[in-house]
């Protein structure tokens, strides 16, 4: 009577004991598959966007740099007027009054070769009260056409262009660098899930193991009230119970923790959503082996990180070349041709006789003489300037050279990096696979022996600890199964994150 009291105390003990993982609160439960993870990540991941902000700043510095070649229009208009006393013998005014009203147009435009075009077109009225002018207001006008080409430093194609042609490269490094993020990000969300999953696992493992020291218990304590078994028989069940209790209560603690993992990788922000239970669903196809295109030819063709380790080392040689010229002198030629037109009113009282008659008219008559090329200017020159010692140019190109050098060793740095990463990604999946093979043959026979123990505890031939040795085996057999499941597919996670074709595995495609 007293040990039947027992047992059922115990068993209200145990059904009073936390409930089983997802179902001990009244938080709504959302399956959750794979699929949706990856989703959900991509579309809340701090990191990622992020990432995506620096590729889109990226790709801004192109335009910038591409309107260094575009036409710059400019424009002048100004009004002026001044009155000062009279300082001259040939003037016997007591002060000069003058306006003057200034119209300027011009365009410049710097072509890829380096030469630098500027077009100004002129325009001036200038009105005066000196009896020396010939013509007030007068209409001075004037075109001038004028080039400007480096012949050493700054000169060609490659180092004009090398401001755009380094914001191109680092625009694509961005581009690739936020690729590489999101893999490493879908990367993280599948192996976290697998993680949560194998927890779960786990999870029912315990409880099962629970459940079987259970009804040892009760089988025992039917045995010793019939008297076929001494109540000390009972105490290795009730030790089992409440040792796989604690191993339970571990298991879904590791579950939970999983589930934030999941989440915060996940970038779940809402209370109710974290409120949320998460049941994952397992994956259910099988892992196939290593494929004979998962090596390291594909691997350096696919990984973003070798795109954007190749546009780095683009910036650095453009960067060398730009540098070097920067170490010749300058010397720059100059050539500038240009018309000019002049009309105005002749002064009435001109202190000097002249041929103002012969400019006589308005702002168009000035115009027009201006384009009769009768009147013109041009200009052929060389300006050259030599810093002392080049000091800061050679430093700088000493700099880039460093610079180059360095990314010509993080290319091989990579490539052995990949190389490692394919080699173990290949090596690590065979083994998995052929441990859960081994496992599951493993977990076959622990379920047959402890079928075979119940059977001989029943007719008397065993003992309570033997059954509970052999609920302990099936019980790390299966644990051994699962880690063996999850170590399989994360070993395949990180092979197709090293050949760097886990987006096309996962069916993801990027915009």
């Amino acid at each position: 009577m007293k040990r039947t009291l027992f047992l059922v105390t115990l068993l209200a003990l145990l059904a009073c004991s936390p409930p089983p993982l997802l179902a001990q609160s009244n938080a709504p439960i959302r399956m959750i598959t794979l699929r949706e993870c990856m989703e959900t990540a991509l579309r809340n991941n701090i990191d990622i966007a992020v990432s995506q902000a620096e590729k889109e700043i990226g790709a801004l510095g192109v335009p910038i740099e591409e309107a260094a070649f575009l036409p710059m229009f400019s424009g002048e208009l100004n009004a002026s007027q001044s009155v000062n006393p009279s300082g001259s013998a040939l003037d016997d005014r007591p002060s000069v009054d003058q306006r003057f009203l200034k119209f300027n147009l011009g365009v410049t435009e710097l072509l890829p070769i380096g030469t630098s075009l500027s077009l100004v077109q002129e325009n001036q009225r200038q009105e005066t009260s000196s009896a020396v002018s010939l013509l007030s207001p007068q209409y001075v006008t004037g075109l001038t056409l004028s080039a400007k080409q480096p012949l050493l430093k700054n000169r060609g194609k490659e180092v004009t262009e090398a401001p755009l042609r380094i914001a191109r490269a680092g625009a694509e490094e961005k581009s690739e660098e936020w690729k590489t993020k999101v893999m490493d990000i879908v990367t993280t969300v599948r192996t976290t899930f697998l993680s949560f999953v194998a927890a779960v696992r786990e999870v029912e493992v315990r409880r099962t193991a629970v459940e079987l020291a259970e009804h040892v218990i009760v089988h025992t304590d039917a045995r010793i009230q019939a008297g076929a078994a001494a109540s000390m028989d009972l105490l290795p069940a009730e030790s089992a119970v409440a040792t796989r209790r604690e191993e339970l209560l571990r298991a879904e603690a590791a579950a939970r923790s999983a589930e934030v993992d999941l989440k915060s990788l996940l970038g779940v922000r809402s209370s109710r959503d974290w409120e949320e239970r998460f049941v994952p669903v397992p994956l259910q196809e099988d892992i196939p082996p290593p494929g004979d295109n998962e090596n390291f030819v594909e691997a350096i063709r696919r990984r973003p990180e070798v795109a954007a380790m190749n546009a780095r080392k683009i910036q650095a040689e453009i960067q060398e070349v730009a540098t070097r010229n920067r170490t010749l002198p300058a010397l720059d030629l100059t050539v500038s041709a240009g018309i000019a037109g002049l009309s105005g009113t002749p002064n009435p009282d001109p202190l000097f006789a002249g041929n103002a008659d012969a400019f006589s008219g308005n702002y168009r008559d000035s115009v027009d003489r201006m384009f009769s090329g009768r009147y013109y200017n041009w200009l052929v020159g060389l300006k050259t300037e030599l810093p002392w010692g080049f000091q800061r140019e050679k430093a700088e190109w000493a700099r880039a050279k460093v610079a180059l050098r360095q990314q010509r060793l993080s290319e091989d740095a990579v490539f052995l990096r990949i190389r490692v990463e394919v080699q173990k990604g290949r090596l690590d999946l065979a083994s998995a696979l052929a441990r859960i093979t081994a496992t599951r043959a493993a977990t076959a026979a622990a379920v047959k022996k402890l079928e075979a123990e119940e059977r001989k505890l029943s007719v008397g031939r065993s003992t309570t600890v033997e059954v509970l040795r052999f609920q302990q085996d099936v019980s790390e057999a299966k644990l051994t199964e699962v880690r063996a499941q999850l170590d399989a597919y994360n070993a395949q996670t990180r092979l197709w994150r090293a050949v760097g074709t886990i987006f096309e595995k996962e069916g993801i495609e990027l915009r």
